[in-house]
């Protein structure tokens, strides 16, 4: 994500807390950050077409992973 709408990742230290609470969760980091860009995404916007398709794509593939 270039140009963070989300401060926390915005930063190398924001980043570094992220990805070991990814860790601790059992959760890859740029999966994460995947489901946060498909909401950024859809900031803005009254309806949110769509993006339960995204997050279900996501999450299957992260499923699928284990």
């Amino acid at each position: 994500m270039v140009g963070n709408v989300v401060v926390l990742l915005d930063n190398k230290e924001g980043r570094a807390l992220v990805k070991d609470e990814c860790k601790k969760h059992g959760l890859n980091y740029a999966e994460f950050t995947e489901l946060v860009q498909a909401e950024v995404e859809q900031t803005g916007r009254q309806r949110k077409r769509g993006l339960y398709d995204i997050f279900d794509d996501i999450l299957d593939r992260i499923e699928i992973g284990d």
